[in-house]
Order: structure tokens, then sequence, then C-alpha cells
């Protein structure tokens, strides 16, 4: 089943189509050249072409309002889903950093791996559909679920958990004072999963210590 372009003018929702996540979040962000940002922080320029599920309305711009951030829930999940397009984790670039936390508070999300998609006239493949179509879906979503901290779904690299989070997470704060784990991608304390990661996904490494 395809993904329809435009969603229903209204979304069936029931509590179990929700799930509650206090556990670890990963991802990679830039520190130096184009696009830095903090750890912490929603990207609120967008949307952007060739992002799953950017919530912002088009055209392309800034939207104080509606934010992103793209998170996993494990560290090689985050690395893959980063470099996923040349498949080479390069280590020196932007001056890459990786980062692990936990919510201050639960989070609230709107799970797509279940009876949802299908629910509202999709399917599961609204994880997995073309970039047009989900970022409409989560526009969609972000307005009128208002309750909602973000989604959940799969990656499409690892199989694993990805949570993408909108801008509730801003209003209502659910970031920690500080992180539990960051570091340079160079760093040598990043080594291990580095490795790991570029292992199992079978992608090349720049810029090793």
């Amino acid at each position: 089943m395809k993904v329809p372009l435009t969603p229903p003018t209204t979304f069936v929702t029931d509590p179990s189509h929700l799930r509650e996540y206090s556990g670890s979040l990963w991802r990679v962000y830039r520190s130096a050249g184009e696009h830095v940002g903090a750890w912490d922080a929603l990207r609120h320029h967008g949307p952007v072409p060739g992002m799953r599920f950017d919530p912002h309305p088009p055209p392309p711009g800034h939207h104080p309002t509606v934010g992103v951030l793209y998170a996993a829930t494990d560290a090689v999940t985050a690395i893959g889903e980063t470099y996923q397009r040349r498949r080479v984790v390069d280590r020196v670039q932007s001056a890459p950093r990786l980062v692990g936390w936990r919510p201050s508070r639960p989070l609230t999300l709107l799970d797509l791996t279940g009876e949802w998609p299908v629910r509202n006239s999709a399917a599961a493949s609204l994880q997995m559909g073309p970039k047009r179509a989900t970022q409409a879906w989560a526009r969609a979503i972000e307005e009128r679920l208002g309750g909602l901290d973000g989604l959940w779904h799969l990656s499409a690299i690892t199989g694993n958990p990805i949570v993408t989070l909108f801008s509730r997470v801003e209003r209502e704060p659910a970031f920690p004072p500080r992180p539990s784990f960051h570091t340079a991608l160079s760093d040598v304390t990043a080594d291990a999963v580095v490795l790991v990661a570029a292992r199992r996904l079978g992608f090349a490494v720049l810029g090793d210590p």
C-alpha cells in the first residue's frame, strides 16, 4: 500500500497508538562549519529535502515555532543515519560530536510501527515512504496532535528505533542540563562505538586518531 501524499482531514488516535519513552537517545551533530547547532537544539529551518519527517510548512525557511530533532535509541544507529549517504564515517569534517542523553521527563510519541498508520489510510510503509509524503504527514501530525513530543519509528539503516522530536520538547522542556555522554567523534573515547558501527554497517572510517 502506498503512502498517500495528502493525509486524511482527521486522525483516529487512541492510547494504544502512543508510546511513552524515557530511555537513551543518541545523535551526531556538527560543531563547526555550516549548519552548526547545540546538542539539544531543534532545527527550525525546513523542510529540508531528504529529511523524512520534517514538520515545517513549505516553502523552506525559518520557522521559529516549528522545529525537529532526529535521534536514535542507540549510538550505532545514530552514526549510521548520519553517514548513510556516502557510507563513510568522517570523524573530522565539520567537527562532528556524538552525544547521548536521557530525556528529563517521559516523552509521549506517536508509534508509527503499530496500527496507527493503517487506521489512518496509510500503512507501515509510512516510515519509509517518499519524503514528500512523509513530510506532509509529519506536518499534519505536529499541527493536529499537539500533545505529542514526536514520533517513534524504525531506522532504514539498522531497523532499530528512531525518535523524531517536535517543538513540544521546547515548550515543555525535555532535555537534561547535561548529557550523559558527549565527545568529539574524533576523540579516543568515541573509538569503540565508531569501530563497532563501521564493522556492523560495512562503512569506511576517515580521521582515525
